[in-house]
């Protein structure tokens, strides 16, 4: 047997192993994070990871936080909207996004196009696991990501968006020595009946409040501090159906 036969058997011994292999190994999950979001694309990141969806959308950064208030996240473009929240040094420690939600992103393109939807802290519990990696001996033993968020929310429909504007803490630190770090969100589905009436730019939507990659990684670090507080209070909020 010369070599070039030899090679040949041993490729056609190799083939069924490969096709084994091939079939097992799991396919890449669309909506995981493979890398830690850059500030100007967050809330694309967080659409893509809370709503599960790869629709393509347009994001629109306000530095004004009452321009922020005011817009709607609508489903022309689509187009969301991002919010950075800054300590006194001027390094950002959250984000605030206004985001589509799943159901209305399958009315318009299509059943299966995403969700269903997650929660916001779905988000920064992949931005904790990818910031640790970079972290071998991280100052917190132990990290709780409280829920402040209902996917199906029973607040009155006026008060959905005010309370959520509100200031929070969004990092604290429990007797225990546990780092916590909150998040608030909810969903208005577009074909919930109890906001019909409301304007289609007020309906189909997912907003969060999120931790900024650098400030969770500068707190494994040890080189920041916890009791962050993010949120405001807006000069003036508009009702359904003000322009």
């Amino acid at each position: 047997m010369n070599n070039h036969t030899k090679h040949f058997t041993k490729l056609l011994t190799l083939i069924p192993a490969m096709i084994l292999l091939a079939c097992t190994t799991p396919a890449p999950d669309p909506f995981a994070l493979r890398e830690l979001p850059a500030a100007d694309t967050y809330c694309l990141e967080a659409q893509r990871v809370v709503t599960r969806t790869t629709v393509p959308m347009n994001l629109v950064v306000h530095e004004d936080f009452d321009a922020f208030v005011k817009s709607k996240a609508t489903i022309e473009g689509p187009t969301i909207h991002q919010f950075n929240w800054y300590d006194p040094d001027g390094d950002i420690l959250g984000y605030s996004c206004k985001m589509k939600s799943a159901d209305h992103l399958n009315i318009e393109f299509g059943a299966g196009t995403a969700g269903p939807d997650s929660f916001c802290h779905d988000m920064n519990m992949q931005v904790y696991e990818l910031a640790l990696e970079q972290i071998p001996d991280p100052a917190f033993a132990s990290v709780t990501f409280d829920l402040s968020e209902r996917l199906d929310t029973k607040e009155q429909s006026s008060m959905i968006g005010p309370t959520w504007l509100k200031p929070f803490t969004m990092t604290y630190v429990d007797p225990s020595g546990t780092l916590h770090v909150a998040t608030k969100g909810f969903v208005i589905n577009f074909t919930d009946p109890r906001y019909e009436k409301f304007p289609a730019s007020w309906r189909g939507t997912h907003y969060c409040h999120l931790i900024a990659p650098t400030y969770l990684a500068d707190l494994l670090r040890g080189a920041a501090t916890a009791d962050a507080v993010i949120g405001g209070k807006p000069k003036r909020l508009r009702m359904p159906g003000e322009t």
